[in-house]
């Protein structure tokens, strides 16, 4: 299904007439944005491969901010394997006394000031003293680069940086995101590394892109280096590894079965990732709480915005309205008021509270365990007014996925459920 931006792109295109016979094409913002009826800054937004506009995939070519103001398609790839990190370690934080304060934002920041104020982002570039000095958006010095078979000049184009940090000898870029993502976009680093590089060239310029998986509790960090500072196509990833700061725990089904978390309501839900449906929380607690807002965020379609704004539904997280959009419930403030090391179980008995998996469980102390057979019964249990199933066909294993992938989840992390090829029992 399209979604937005490539409807938008397409309209451009076809009234500028351009076919991409040519090696480059320069982009104005206001011409764009009253051809294609979309902000410029959305219809540029894309961090995966999966986010490029479709006419630019099928082309070959991509997007580069130049100017404030000025864009240049050109053909070539912006995007980076994020290779898993195979290097897993337990970090002990390094601090004087518990920072009861710390712990209790959303977003990508909660995370990145747990990674500092623990030691944690010392410990892994092996450095010293560090102090904050770099957060939010600034604009780029001038600077030349080559891409793939293209010379570029930039000047002026907006930049962010999560966060930077200083130290005697080095600069420290921090790019962030929740969830571990597969690719990223390589301009995320290299504008602000060249940028750096000019304001400090007297300092090594070190890029971190930091990724937390909040069902796991860890953050896996990455350095990255240019081996050519004009060629960003030259960058080779140095280090990096996978770290949890709170202790795993085991906790059986009791231990999470809380009479406060349940739900009842006869959505199923149809999204694997809950870094997303954490996200989509944050989003909503900052007035992004429309459809449209959440698919231009995410840069997806209206349906698969749905999804997710479902599966927030179903775990009884936010409330929707046509009049006042996607609301927090309690339950959704109280998920992302915790402190990032509680987080884990409290999402897991979000989870296990659900009224699918209330129903998986007494299934599984009455015959031992369930399997696949019973939780699409269960989903085809759901019924429209007239009696007929509202889920069914291949609706049914597509929400039987998201289910076992939350299954498999609970059981690796925490431990109450047991997975084997006769199903799934208790922990």
């Amino acid at each position: 299904m399209s979604t937005e931006n490539d409807k938008a792109w397409e309209r451009y295109l076809e009234a500028k007439a351009i076919t991409f016979d040519q090696p480059t094409y320069t982009v104005d913002a206001h011409d764009l944005k009253s051809i294609a009826n979309r902000e410029p800054r959305l219809l540029a937004k894309f961090d995966t491969p999966e986010q490029l506009p479709q006419p630019l995939k099928t082309a070959g070519f991509t997007l580069l901010p130049v100017r404030n103001g000025q864009y240049q398609l050109v053909r070539g790839n912006l995007f980076v394997e994020l290779a898993a990190c195979a290097e897993l370690d337990d970090f002990v934080p390094n601090l004087p006394f518990p920072l009861t304060t710390a712990g209790r934002g959303s977003g990508e920041m909660q995370y990145i000031d747990q990674a500092f104020n623990t030691g944690l982002l010392n410990h892994f570039l092996g450095i010293g003293q560090l102090f904050q000095t770099i957060r939010g958006r600034e604009y780029t010095r001038q600077f030349n680069f080559r891409f793939f078979e293209q010379s570029i000049s930039v000047e002026s184009v907006q930049i962010e940086v999560d966060a930077g940090y200083e130290s005697l000898h080095d600069i420290v870029l921090i790019e962030a995101k929740i969830g571990v993502p597969s690719h990223f976009n390589v301009r995320q680093l290299y504008y602000p590394y060249r940028h750096f590089s000019i304001l400090v060239p007297h300092k090594r310029i070190r890029n971190v892109f930091l990724a937390y998986d909040i069902p796991s509790a860890s953050f896996s960090l990455h350095e990255f280096s240019f081996e050519d500072l004009q060629d960003p196509w030259t960058i080779r990833r140095t280090r990096c590894k996978v770290y949890k700061i709170a202790p795993s725990i085991q906790l059986t089904i009791h231990d999470l079965i809380d009479a406060r978390f349940q739900t009842d309501n006869s959505l199923v839900p149809q999204a694997d990732d809950l870094n997303k449906v954490y996200e989509l929380l944050t989003l909503v607690e900052a007035g992004l709480n429309r459809a449209d807002d959440v698919a231009d965020y995410f840069v997806f379609d209206k349906r698969q915005s749905s999804y997710y704004r479902e599966a927030a539904e179903y775990l009884g997280l936010i409330t929707t309205s046509r009049q006042d959009g996607y609301l927090l419930t309690d339950l959704g403030i109280t998920l992302i008021s915790v402190p990032a090391v509680d987080q884990p179980r409290t999402l897991a008995k979000v989870v296990v509270n659900s009224w699918i998996f209330v129903e998986l469980i007494r299934r599984a102390g009455t015959h031992g365990r369930f399997t696949d057979a019973d939780i699409d019964d269960v989903i085809s249990s759901v019924k429209d007014d007239d009696g007929t199933a509202h889920y069914s066909g291949t609706t049914v294993p597509r929400r039987r996925r998201t289910i076992v992938a939350w299954i498999r989840w609970l059981a690796k992390e925490l431990g109450c459920f047991t997975v084997s090829p006769a199903g799934y029992s208790l922990g």
